[in-house]
C-alpha cells in the first residue's frame, strides 16, 4: 500500500489523529500528511502512505482554498472558536462597503503574524507551548501570499468568505485581522479546506467509510506518484538513465526521450521510465546539462 490519499478530515480530531487512524487502516506506521488542519476545521487532508510519504516535501507547498465563516464582535485568544472568547466592539455599524475595503486590503503578498496558539517554533519551542504555560509569546512574522480573499455573503454579525492562499497562511489570522481593521474584533467560527493543489474536497475519501471497508476502498483511493504530482513537469528517460537513477545516479540532457515542457534549471521535475513508472524527482544543475535526483522513488 504505497501512494497518496486525499482524505476528508471531519471536524473534531487533529491531523495527527487522522494519521493514527490511517496507520491502522493501512497496516503501516509510514503515514504522514502534507499540511495540518486545526481540530475545528474540516476538509482536504493530503496524506502519504508507505513510499508515498517521500512525496510530502513536494505537496506541502501547494496553494490551498477555503470557505468559512467569520463572526464579528467577539475576539478569541486562538483567533478561532476553540479559544477563550471575549466580547469585542459593536459590529452593528459595519457595512458591506467596509467589508469590501478590508478584505481587499488583505489580498496580495504580506507579512503575517502567526497566532500565539500555533505550532510555529521559536528557539525550538512551539508558540502554543509558551502560551499555555503563561509565558510571553514572541511575535513570529513570516511572508505569505493571499491570492484571493473575498466576502461570499454578509448577514451580521456573520461573514461567509472564500480564500485562496499560499502555503503557510493562517486563515484564523486573516479572520482576526478583519476584526481589528473593522475595530470590533472577530474570530474564525467555521472553516473548510476545499482544495489543496489539484486535490479537491469532492474527490476526498470519507474516513469512516474507509475504516469500515479498507480492503476494498483503500487500493482504489490511493493515487500513484504521477497522479499526485501533476504540478511538476515530467520527463521520460532512456533505459540507461533509468538504470542510473535506480542507483541514485544522474543523467544528462541527451538521455531525455520525451519532455512535456522545458523546465528552468533548478526546477524539480518528475522523471519517468518509458513504461510510465515514476523513477525520481530531479533537477537540472547549472551551467551544465546534468540532472541529479533529489529523491529516488524506486528504492524501499
Amino acid at each position: 500500500m504505497d501512494g497518496i490519499l486525499n482524505v476528508y478530515k471531519p471536524k473534531g480530531p487533529t491531523s495527527h489523529d487522522i494519521v493514527g487512524r490511517l496507520r491502522r487502516v493501512a497496516g503501516t506506521r509510514r503515514v504522514g500528511h502534507a499540511g495540518t488542519l486545526d481540530p475545528m476545521a474540516e476538509g482536504v487532508l493530503v496524506c502519504g502512505i508507505g513510499l508515498g510519504t517521500r512525496l510530502m516535501p513536494w505537496l506541502t507547498g501547494l496553494t490551498k482554498e477555503y470557505t468559512g465563516e467569520i463572526t464579528l464582535g467577539v475576539r478569541s485568544d486562538t483567533y478561532d472558536a476553540e479559544g477563550k472568547l471575549t466580547p469585542g466592539g459593536d459590529p452593528s455599524g459595519v457595512t458591506p462597503e467596509d467589508l469590501e475595503r478590508v478584505f481587499r486590503s488583505l489580498n496580495g503578498p504580506q507579512d503575517q503574524a502567526a497566532p500565539a496558539f500555533s505550532a510555529v517554533k521559536v528557539n525550538g519551542k512551539k508558540l502554543y507551548e509558551l502560551a499555555r504555560a503563561g509565558e510571553e509569546v514572541p511575535v513570529k512574522i513570516r511572508p505569505v501570499h493571499v491570492y484571493r480573499f473575498e466576502v461570499a455573503r454578509f448577514f451580521p454579525p456573520k461573514i461567509l468568505f472564500f480564500a485562496r492562499v499560499g502555503s503557510g497562511t493562517y486563515i484564523r489570522s486573516l479572520a482576526h485581522e478583519v476584526g481589528e481593521r473593522l475595530g470590533c474584533g472577530a474570530h474564525l467560527s467555521v472553516l473548510c479546506r476545499t482544495r489543496v493543489g489539484s486535490f479537491d474536497a469532492e474527490d476526498a475519501v470519507q474516513l469512516d467509510l474507509l475504516e469500515a471497508n479498507p480492503e476494498e476502498m483503500l487500493p482504489g483511493a490511493l493515487l500513484g506518484v504521477a497522479e499526485a504530482l501533476t504540478h511538476l513537469p515530467k520527463l521520460t528517460v532512456t533505459s540507461k538513465a533509468e538504470a542510473h537513477l535506480r542507483n541514485g545516479g544522474a543523467f544528462r540532457l541527451e538521455d531525455i526521450l520525451e519532455c512535456e515542457t522545458q523546465p528552468p534549471a533548478q526546477t524539480p521535475v518528475l522523471v519517468l521510465a518509458s513504461s510510465g513508472e515514476a523513477l525520481a524527482i530531479a533537477q537540472q544543475e547549472t551551467p551544465d546539462d546534468v540532472f541529479r535526483p533529489i529523491r529516488v522513488l524506486t528504492q524501499a
